[in-house]
């Protein structure tokens, strides 16, 4: 999947997951602070949703990480390691690591609840994919749902859905909020 398709399964995945993490987490907290946690949250989600890119040369997010990308891309093949349950379980424990190492910060738990949310939806959109994805990384079997073509009209005609659910998802979000 490109870059936009997979920022737009962040957003998705990230809004689906918004009233768990706005009843457990920022309740507590005043409107103002509420709506800039919110928008660290949306924008760790689009983080999230590429990271698992930077085992792959020429991607959106290894041209910003140069360094990360020669650590990843030089010992893992794409769609391996970086898209596999491991690599979800060790974001989860760093992300867990830290948040409880800050005596439970509020922007460390919407840092990482994005990332993690923005993670698990690029394997899941990358596993629909024909090339699938090493998700039980280090066992060296692809899975793959569907035949997408990354790339192909296919998946840009589902990026234009994606981009509705995404609008549809902002706007019943905010008709709860004025309920």
């Amino acid at each position: 999947m490109t870059k936009e398709t997979h920022s737009k399964g962040g957003y998705i995945i990230g809004l689906l997951l918004l009233p768990y993490i706005y009843k457990t987490f920022l309740l507590d907290y005043n409107l103002t602070y509420r709506i800039v946690l919110l928008f660290i949250y949306a924008y760790f989600t689009h983080f999230g949703a590429l990271i698992s890119d930077i085992d792959m040369k020429g991607s959106y997010i290894s041209k910003r990480f140069p360094i990360i990308h020669k650590l990843f891309g030089k010992r893992f093949r794409h769609r391996g390691f970086t898209h596999s349950l491991l690599f979800v379980g060790i974001i989860a424990f760093i992300g867990n690591t830290i948040t409880i190492s800050s005596n439970d910060n509020i922007v460390f738990t919407c840092i990482f609840s994005g990332i993690l949310a923005g993670v698990i939806s690029h394997i899941l959109l990358d596993i629909i994919t024909k090339e699938g994805v090493e998700l039980f990384y280090p066992v060296e079997i692809n899975f793959s749902i569907l035949p997408i073509k990354t790339s192909s009209k296919t998946e840009k005609n589902f990026n234009k859905f994606l981009s509705l659910v995404v609008v549809f998802l902002i706007g019943y979000r905010f008709y709860l909020i004025t309920l």
